[in-house]
């Protein structure tokens, strides 16, 4: 009985140590396969901007297929720009089909049209009322002959960075001569766009941007150029008074269509996994509920979205007529501009940090460059920009103007001055900001019509001079212009995500970006 009892307990003993060791065993191979499949390589997509607010969704989705994925962002002509530049994308998700498949160097593999949203005008109700376009939808030309009366101001971005601002462009220019499809250089009516373009009083590379700006301060606007599905979430945030009505013009629009567009051949496999989720009724449905609309027909439209049909217009189908419209936008077309560059030369600045601030700077003089996002990224005829400098004490600021009739001097100027930056000395950040307000607020007195803006670059937190909380009191209740701080080095992030915030500007990421990068960026906005 005794042995029993003994060889019972050992045998408990042994079933136990193998049970131990069967489950340590399983422990161990799930673990490993969840290591495997968080170290699993992401599929990654380079996007447009305006779908942030998708990504949860749109990564819930993929996982679903089993597919690991990691977005990232940019404006219409850079997406193209990277890719063709060799950065490693599977796949791109650009608003449109349109620009890429005319600008890739290497054609898309395979693409899919994920959902869609209409370019469109987004003007306050009462607006809409009186000028008649509640009832009955104008042409291009007439919101163009309204704005250029100074009787309709909207909000728009920058063609050059963004897919609203370029569809609507084109589209401007395409109804002006009567031309669903088949642009070309000839058929372009300057007067037309001109007159609409005198309507615009607000910029931005972002098209969600533009419209958090707009939900701020929708009060000197009447309306404002964007995705259907931008303007109604918008209206989700903005009071009676404020909301706006959609209106479609008569003659056409263009419109989004969201193409996953595959660039390798060995993410093929992924790609398609990846398309059957994203077209899946429960995407769909959450792709719906941002007010997109979906590509398959069981999802139904979001509230505020008509299915009535509309004139669809065709984007250039000719790269020149793309090229030569955009540069006449920036160059002679859209209200000319200020740019107030703010530089950070402190010790701290010393090497690599100088060196990709100069290398920006040469950038956007338009040293070297050779895509098309370069050269209109770069300083453009009829701009002013003062270029000013500060360490423990702020440098006399440099003013270049940007005529026509000799951009080759000013481009010069710009780079000879990036080229004999030297770094030394304290942070006196807030001084240079004062300097530079003051600087906007003479030139909106001299032309109140200017687009202004500031950038600021900053590696450290200011340690001499004004502070923060001074620089604050000191501009409270007077129109300033929009400050665009770059998070660089040791900067306060926080000090300036609350900087961007009072002055209507947007905190943009220098520690993870060359600094070229940011800078083309933030041109967007200016």
């Amino acid at each position: 009985m005794k042995f029993a009892v003994g060889r019972n307990r050992w045998a408990k003993f042994a079933l136990g140590c193998i049970a131990g060791l069967m489950l340590a065993a399983c422990s161990k191979t799930d673990t490993a396969s969840s290591a495997s499949e968080s170290a699993a390589p992401a599929f990654q997509i380079l996007a447009g901007s305006e779908l942030r607010d998708l990504e949860p969704k749109f990564v819930e989705a993929a996982k679903s297929a089993g597919i690991n994925v990691k977005l990232t962002y940019a404006g219409t002509l850079d997406i193209v720009d990277r890719v063709n530049a060799g950065e490693p994308f599977d796949a791109i998700l650009p608003p449109s089909s349109a620009y890429p498949l005319l600008a890739l160097k290497t054609k898309p593999l395979a693409y899919e049209k994920l959902f869609y949203s209409r370019v469109a005008l987004g003007v306050k109700t009462a607006k809409a009322k009186s000028l008649g376009w509640a009832t009955r939808a104008p042409t291009w030309a007439e919101v163009a002959k309204v704005a250029g009366a100074g009787k309709f101001a909207y909000a728009m971005t920058n063609p050059t960075s963004s897919n609203t601002g370029m569809s609507a462009l084109f589209a401007v220019a395409s109804a002006a001569v009567s031309k669903t499809e088949n642009l070309q250089i000839a058929d372009v009516d300057a007067s037309v766009i001109k007159a609409f373009l005198a309507g615009q009083k607000l910029t931005a590379g972002s098209s969600g941007w533009l419209a958090d700006a707009f939900v701020k301060a929708p009060d000197a606007l009447d309306g404002m150029v964007n995705y259907e599905a931008v303007i109604l979430r918008a209206n989700d945030k903005l009071t009676d008074a404020n909301r706006l009505t959609l209106v479609y013009p008569q003659d056409g629009v263009i419109s989004a269509d969201y193409p996953l567009m595959l660039l390798k051949q060995e993410q093929r496999e992924a790609y398609t996994k990846l398309v059957a989720a994203l077209k899946a009724p429960a995407f769909q449905r959450a792709a719906a509920a941002e007010h997109l609309r979906p590509s398959v027909a069981e999802v139904p439209l979001a509230a505020g979205l008509t299915a009535s049909s509309v004139v669809e217009l065709s984007f250039p189908n000719r790269l020149d007529v793309v090229d030569a419209v955009l540069s006449a936008y920036q160059g002679q077309w859209r209200r000319p501009s200020t740019s107030i560059f703010v530089l950070d030369v402190s010790g701290s600045m010393r090497g690599p940090r100088l060196d990709g601030m100069r290398e920006a700077l040469l950038a956007l003089s338009g040293a070297n460059v050779q895509t098309l996002a370069g050269r209109l990224s770069a300083f453009q005829s009829r701009e002013r920009v003062f270029l000013v400098a500060f360490s423990n004490t702020v440098q006399s600021p440099v003013r270049v103007d940007f005529a026509q009739s000799d951009l080759g001097k000013a481009r010069a100027e710009v780079s000879n001055y990036a080229n004999a930056l030297k770094a030394d000395g304290g942070t006196a950040i807030y001084a240079a900001l004062v300097q530079a307000e003051q600087l906007a607020a003479s030139e909106r007195q001299a032309d109140p019509d200017r687009f202004i803006s500031v950038l600021l670059l900053t590696d450290g937190e200011n340690n001499a001079g004004p502070d923060f909380s001074g620089f604050r009191s000191r501009i409270q209740g007077q129109r300033v212009a929009p400050v665009f701080p770059i998070i660089f080095g040791e900067g306060n992030a926080s000090e300036m995500a609350e900087l961007a915030q009072l002055t209507g500007g947007r905190v943009f990421e220098g520690r993870k970006e060359a600094l070229a990068r940011v800078f083309k960026e933030i041109r967007g906005y200016q």
